[in-house]
């Protein structure tokens, strides 16, 4: 798990193959009017997820994992907690979702991360992570998650 400022991320571009063109992604869009939903950037490869939502109670948000994309999610307004752990051998929720690329546990009491405006956090397929959690009360927010395949080269 990776958690930054924008402005310093300049020092993850040699991590993967992609990270740098999902930074210029990130840099060269206008996030705050980008319209909700799917954009593509490099086909299935590279694309970006853009959503507004509230955040809630953490016992209402879902932890999971991902097995074939990196997320790289940057916060464009509001902010959040996110839970974090390392997969180990939890006990998923249900069988891993190919199609949705996800896993849901049920894991209580993670570590929090603070992800304020301005910041990203990047998850890789072994960082557990549970999103939308408020900080002392509800917010609306706004988000874009971009999804890295793994194993691009």
């Amino acid at each position: 798990m990776i958690l930054d400022k924008i402005r310093n991320n300049h020092l993850y571009d040699s991590t993967h193959p992609l990270f740098q063109k999902a930074f210029d992604f990130l840099s060269t869009t206008d996030l705050e009017n980008i319209a909700l939903g799917k954009h593509l950037i490099e086909g299935d490869a590279l694309f970006a997820i853009v959503m507004e939502y509230d955040t809630q109670e953490a016992v209402h948000c879902k932890v999971e994992t991902h097995k074939k994309y990196i997320d790289l999610q940057y916060m464009i307004a509001g902010e959040e907690f996110i839970g974090v752990a390392t997969l180990e051998d939890q006990t998923p929720l249900n069988p891993y979702n190919k199609e949705g690329d996800f896993t849901f546990y049920n894991v209580n009491n993670l570590s929090k991360i603070s992800l304020k405006t301005g910041h990203f956090a990047i998850f890789y397929p072994d960082d557990m992570h549970q999103t939308m959690i408020q900080i002392e009360c509800p917010q609306s927010l706004r988000k874009v998650v971009v999804k890295i395949l793994k194993d691009h080269r």
